[in-house]
């Protein structure tokens, strides 16, 4: 009998009720999100600041591996891109500190940003640029909890023990497939394949 103990599997994955309201808030704003991708108010660079911002709370190793590609090639500096991965914002704008710190804390509030944080982004942003903010987070948190889903059902099939619900991890997983699946053929493309990381 091997004393070796598997860690528990604890990245955050969807419940029920936080799919439902995820998803149906990716849907809602995927036009803004599509509008945002073709003719943006903000600067690529700060999508990606704020997309990462979302994803270092969730750790989502997908999400990771291609926004931090992403962030490189829309502008985003290697300084910057470090000071933000370690959450370090002092070289940043204050406009763009309000609108990354924002993305952080709706991850970090499980989609429950406080009302000074958003009375904070509003002060900062026009409607027009909160809801392509918004597109992004809500397209990102779902992106996040989906790979952390599918990683979930991955980690129980190698004998891990996860805190989520299986049922809807699959559910999620399969929701992601495409995506995921194409990340997975992309990553194998460039050489340094994200399942490496598990």
């Amino acid at each position: 009998m091997s004393d070796i103990q598997v860690p528990v599997f604890r990245k955050r994955t969807f419940t029920l009720p936080l799919l439902g309201r995820s998803l149906a808030a990716a849907g809602i704003s995927m036009p803004v999100l599509i509008h945002a991708l073709v003719r943006p108010s903000l600067s690529p660079a700060l999508r990606e600041e704020i997309m990462l911002a979302v994803t270092s709370v969730n750790d989502c190793r997908y999400c990771s591996w291609v926004h931090t590609g992403l962030a490189l090639e829309n502008g985003v500096d290697m300084d910057s891109l470090h000071a933000l991965l370690g959450r370090d914002l002092g070289s940043v704008e204050e406009r763009e500190a309000v609108a990354i710190l924002f993305g952080k804390h709706f991850a970090d509030s499980v989609r429950q940003p406080s009302k000074v944080a958003r009375d904070k982004l509003r002060q900062h942003f026009s409607d027009g640029e909160r809801r392509e903010i918004m597109a992004y987070i809500h397209a990102i948190y779902f992106a996040n909890l989906t790979g952390n889903s599918a990683d979930g059902v991955l980690a129980r099939l190698r004998g891990q023990k996860t805190e989520g619900n299986f049922l809807v991890e699959v559910l999620a997983a399969l929701l992601g497939a495409p995506v995921l699946g194409a990340i997975w053929l992309n990553s194998r493309r460039s050489g340094k394949p994200v399942m490496a990381e598990l």
